[in-house]
């Protein structure tokens, strides 16, 4: 049996496709929705499916909601999914046949944009075209978005209810220290309501910056892209300092920058074209600098509270 688990808040405009998605795919299954009490008709929708469990969450938190459901799930599988996920055909069958394999842990794969608009399909170059060539490869980690875990890997974790942003890595980091895999499976795509405008990118972006350090400094995961985040931001701030001295420091900012811009430029040559491509680049810098800057604003606020 498969046990579906879906925090749900203000969730009106998605949640009924979702769940008509989840429903629909084969198989032995339970659907557990962890509802957040919510200020639009997101309860009312949900309460007009048959066969859903519906649990109470009095806290705010995606991990709280998802630990809530681990304790209700009885399947053999786990599956993660969001309230603003549509899961296509077969797509439940599909993951339970990947994780036949006994050293993975977990398996997931991509969002593709239910929304469009030149924006979105940014995004959608991005997330789901760089590795167009790739269909399956392990990964650190897997969004919970659309993930499904085999139950008897994940015995006895929980998600740390002190993290907003960050459950899903740290989640993952620990699963790797048992051993498992996790593989990232283009066949495993689901539709995502990713935001549609420019404002809805950065804000989203700028939140998953303050708490993005967390899980990597806990478990000691740092790559080259994690240290090139983190320190990012911080060298763009001294050459803005060093040009109070030096107008030249003014040119290496902006060159700085403009490699970044360049960068993605180049990535979107490779993976979309026609008028995505215009906006390709633009939208992925302003994204990645808003990261950064939220990086920061995190660790400032983390050592206020320690200073406390």
């Amino acid at each position: 049996m498969i046990s579906f688990i879906i925090p749900v808040y203000n969730s009106e405009k998605t949640i009924g496709q979702c769940l008509e998605s989840v429903l629909s795919q084969k198989g032995e299954k339970e659907v557990i929705v962890v509802y957040t009490p919510s200020k639009d008709r997101t309860l009312e929708i949900i309460k007009k499916f048959k066969g859903i469990e519906i649990i109470v969450c009095k806290k705010t938190g995606p991990a709280v909601a998802r630990n809530l459901g681990l304790e209700r799930a009885k399947g053999e599988y786990i599956a993660c999914v969001d309230s603003d996920c549509v899961l296509p055909e077969r797509w439940a069958e599909k993951a339970v046949n990947l994780l036949k394999d006994k050293k993975l842990a977990g398996v997931g794969g991509p969002g593709i944009s239910k929304e469009k608009s030149l924006v979105s399909q940014a995004l959608d170059a991005l997330l789901f075209g760089v590795h167009k060539n790739v269909k399956k490869k392990y990964v650190l980690s897997l969004a919970t978005m659309d993930v499904m875990y085999r139950r008897s890997a994940i015995e006895g974790l929980r998600f740390d209810e002190s993290l907003i942003t960050g459950e899903d890595p740290e989640f993952n980091f620990r699963l790797g220290k048992r051993g498992y895999k996790l593989l990232f499976s283009r066949e495993l795509w689901v539709y995502h309501y990713h935001p549609a405008t420019l404002g809805g990118v950065l804000k989203k972006w700028y939140n998953y910056g303050k708490q993005y350090p967390l899980p990597f400094f806990r478990h000691k995961k740092m790559s080259a892209g994690f240290f090139a985040r983190v320190f990012y931001f911080p060298l763009l701030l001294m050459w803005v300092l060093l040009s109070f001295f030096n107008q030249v420091f003014l040119f290496v900012l902006f060159v700085q920058v403009f490699l970044l811009f360049l960068m993605y430029f180049y990535i979107g040559i490779k993976t979309c074209n026609g008028r995505v491509l215009l906006v390709f680049p633009f939208v992925h810098t302003l994204k990645q600098l808003v990261q950064v800057f939220g990086i920061w604003v995190g660790v400032v606020k983390r050592l206020k509270k320690k200073s406390l």
